[in-house]
């Protein structure tokens, strides 16, 4: 039986030497990578490789593309298995099910790899479900481009905040990137007033987090869903650091000039039994407007009796 050489084209194509890629696909290869802020994951598998230029070598559109495409790879300075990964993505893309089958079974590429590029490939085709199954898979702990992942299941069109949601609750990404943690942040806020706040505290940018929370609900749009974000963040367990921050960006920072800001302070303060020791000159003037006839007047009359 003749030795299978996966780093030679012709041996692992040898059904169909002269195979070129379905110019549909790699149309759609170019499409996503533009949805993805032009790098698909493909492109940092190739990068981990020590490999340059990955828009320039991916996708290939006929055959002497992909059989110099497939000899940038066997030529890396890179382990063997990393190599046996993004050929795998390329034998992927090929759609041939014979041809992946004997690919794995002759080249013993682990199931980790091939659980993480099947979820990796599913990913830049934009099957996130599938991708999913993938990539929350407890052999893939610790996870590869978590943060990545996570940016394209908040920023995707056809992705959901569930599975966004999903993705970072089992697989726990680091979220290094500051703009991956604003962008989660931004959707828990827009989903559940409690798990934002929850997120805040266990943040190293607490306060930042925190004044972000508060500003954000109070520059939502006037209706119920604000009025409803509002009661529950002045309901919340507030540390002393977090009572100073809340007053401080409702008087003084972000949300200062938002319809209702002094009015949320001033309902903390009754809910947690200090509306009487107002002693803050823009509060103490405040009467707001009448609600079932009373104001701020009329309730500080009736709480100092």
């Amino acid at each position: 039986m003749a030795s299978y050489d996966w780093q030679q084209f012709e041996v692992v194509f040898q059904a169909k030497p002269d195979y070129s890629p379905d110019q549909k696909q790699a149309d759609a290869a170019l499409k996503h990578r533009k949805e993805f802020g032009g790098k698909l994951f493909f492109d940092r598998i190739w990068s981990t490789l020590n490999l340059q230029k990955a828009t320039k070598a991916y996708p290939p559109r006929s055959n002497n593309e992909l059989k110099e495409l497939w000899k940038r790879i066997v030529d890396a300075k890179s382990s063997d298995e990393q190599k046996l990964a993004l050929l795998y993505y390329i034998i992927r893309d090929c759609r041939n099910i014979t041809l992946e089958k004997t690919f794995l079974q002759k080249t013993y590429l682990p199931e980790k790899y091939q659980l993480l590029v099947t979820g990796l490939w599913e990913l830049d085709h934009c099957q996130f479900p599938r991708a999913l199954d993938c990539l929350t898979d407890p052999t893939l702990i610790p996870p590869t481009f978590p943060d990545d992942v996570l940016m394209v299941l908040l920023r995707h069109p056809k992705a959901t905040p569930s599975q966004a949601m999903a993705y970072y609750v089992t697989v726990q990404p680091p979220l290094q990137d500051e703009t991956v943690l604003i962008a989660y942040f931004d959707l828990l806020v827009r989903t559940s007033v409690s798990e934002a706040y929850d997120f805040a505290r266990q943040s190293s940018q607490h306060k930042r987090l925190f004044e972000s929370l508060v500003t954000s609900i109070h520059e939502a749009e006037p209706g119920d869903a604000r009025a409803a974000g509002a009661v529950q963040l002045i309901g919340m367990p507030f540390t002393e650091d977090e009572e100073r921050w809340f007053e401080e960006c409702l008087l003084q920072g972000s949300a200062s000039k938002c319809n209702g800001a002094k009015d949320s302070i001033l309902m903390r303060r009754l809910a947690t039994g200090r509306l009487q020791s107002d002693s803050t000159p823009q509060l103490a003037r405040y009467k707001g407007n009448k609600t079932n006839g009373a104001n701020w007047d009329d309730i500080r009359t009736i709480v100092n009796g």
